[in-house]
């Protein structure tokens, strides 16, 4: 359904003055948002939350409620200076675009600002439902406001605007918090906004913060600093590299964060108690599924990123041109995808066991990557392309940073087997990226039909012969290496 969202908005809007004007403001509330709150809701509410269910549910129940008050309290105050300083902020992150779409982006970012109170509330009660162990509402809620936008884009026809587009964005983040609230009020868990007292586990809470804080800023300063770098090239490139960035988020937050969601509380509940043997396990078993998933939509999103864009994009004002460039972006975009899932699997297993700095070194060495990298990119003129490129290196910087802290943080995490089950990925990936690209190049149904039928049926094709060939590697490797090393066990 985003995809959904993102296609109707991409031939609505192509490259006009207004996708350039809502690219710049529509990302600014929640890249802020997850600056200063995502993370501690996520890194600090949910492990805090649990270890308060341990001692009661009443102890878990007036902690959320201090928490919730929290949270909204600073996303107001957050959402009222942003809606005062809307221009300054515009000038700030994206100087380079031209003045009609600054001018247009500060209006627009005056109207989406109070987004960040509702995504507050939203990612509270996410995290109160999935230590309950509910997940498919929490996982699906984005649905809500996605059919929300759907609906306004589609009965919008010749009456569309760009300003009631904005305000429809606010309104489908209170229908996703009105949503959690419904099954929470219904097993009396909804917590009421309101600070009781002094109260322990949120004074814990806010210990934490900072530090979490800091290890989940990479990801939003990444958004700033590609639209910092990306508005000196120009309005198309813009808006060529943020309709790439958002495919690239969909296909990997799909790939990537329902199973990091998944495994985070059961992490934290086997560290609270101490299991660490059964919270390496379940770490380095989540990291293998979590690859072997991701993997081959990494190769799908690299080689056939043409066929993708075109297949979703290639209509209305969107135009030949801007599918090409933002396939350009894409590929090299998605070489982040499996970085990106390590980082996303290793960043949970160190907020859950409590090793907050961590994930804080890494983001900070992944800015600086991103910085010198984009400088690099505008120095030797490499446009989108580059800034795409920059994206994928400072991911690679981020995953890097915290496989070397997970070695020393849990010596001998890492076992020579290891190596073996690596290959069982590593060989599967590279047969799917050749069969994938062989396939592409000898398919050519150009001339033949519907062009768009056609496309979906040379994607189909392709990635549906190459996945059989992957899963096939997979199984045959695994195979072999169980009668490794059960040989090797008999041997002993």
């Amino acid at each position: 359904l985003g995809m959904a969202r993102s296609m109707i908005m991409a031939w609505t809007l192509g490259d006009s003055v207004h996708a350039v004007a809502f690219a710049a403001a529509s990302k600014i509330p929640g890249a802020v948002f997850d600056l200063l709150l995502s993370a501690a809701i996520v890194g600090c509410f949910i492990p805090t939350y649990n270890k308060a269910k341990e001692e009661s549910e009443n102890a878990a129940h007036e902690y959320s409620c201090s928490f919730l008050f929290a949270a909204l309290s600073v996303c107001l105050l957050i959402s009222a200076a942003g809606m005062i300083l809307s221009p300054v902020i515009i000038k700030l992150s994206s100087p380079g675009i031209s003045a009609e779409a600054s001018a247009l982006s500060a209006s627009l970012l005056r109207i989406m600002f109070p987004m960040t109170v509702f995504a507050a509330g939203v990612y509270t009660l996410t995290g109160i439902m999935q230590s309950a162990g509910s997940f498919i509402l929490p996982a699906s809620v984005s649905s809500v406001s996605n059919v929300f936008i759907i609906v306004y884009l589609i009965a919008a026809k010749d009456n569309f605007s760009v300003y009631t587009l904005s305000f429809v964005y606010v309104i489908s983040w209170f229908l996703q918090f009105a949503t959690l609230c419904v099954p929470l009020i219904c097993k009396k868990l909804m917590p009421v906004p309101v600070l009781r007292g002094k109260n322990g586990y949120l004074a814990e809470s806010l210990r934490h913060a900072p530090e979490v804080m800091m290890g989940a800023w990479f990801a939003p300063a990444s958004v700033f600093i590609a639209a910092f770098f990306s508005s000196f090239v120009a309005d198309t490139a813009f808006v060529t590299y943020d309709y790439a960035f958002g495919i690239y988020t969909i296909i990997s937050g799909v790939a990537v964060y329902g199973v990091g969601n998944y495994v985070f509380p059961s992490l934290s509940r086997l560290y609270a108690k101490n299991e660490i043997a059964e919270f390496t396990r379940e770490l380095k078993i989540s990291a293998f599924r979590m690859l072997a998933i991701v993997l081959p939509v990494f190769c799908a999103s690299a080689i056939l990123s043409y066929e993708g864009v075109a297949l979703l994009y290639l209509r209305g004002n969107f135009t030949e041109t801007l599918a090409r460039d933002c396939a350009k972006a894409l590929t090299f975009l998605s070489l982040a995808m499996p970085a990106c899932a390590v980082s996303e699997i290793l960043s949970r297993a160190f907020y859950a066991s409590g090793k907050s700095r961590v994930p804080m070194y890494a983001s900070l060495a992944a800015i600086a990557a991103s910085v010198i990298f984009n400088s690099l990119s505008m120095l030797f003129q490499k446009g989108v392309v580059g800034i795409s490129l920059s994206f994928a290196a400072a991911q690679w910087c981020h995953a890097a940073v915290l496989t070397v802290f997970l070695a020393v943080k849990f010596p001998g995490i890492f076992k020579p087997t290891d190596a073996a089950d690596a290959l069982t990925l590593v060989i599967p990936c590279s047969a799917t990226a050749l069969a994938m690209a062989f396939f592409k190049k000898i398919l050519s149904f150009s001339g033949l039909g519907n062009q768009t039928l056609l496309l979906f049926f040379k994607i189909t094709i392709v990635f549906t012969v190459s996945l059989v060939i992957y899963l096939l590697c997979i199984y045959s490797l695994r195979y072999f290496s169980e009668k490794i090393k059960k040989k090797r066990g008999e041997r002993h």
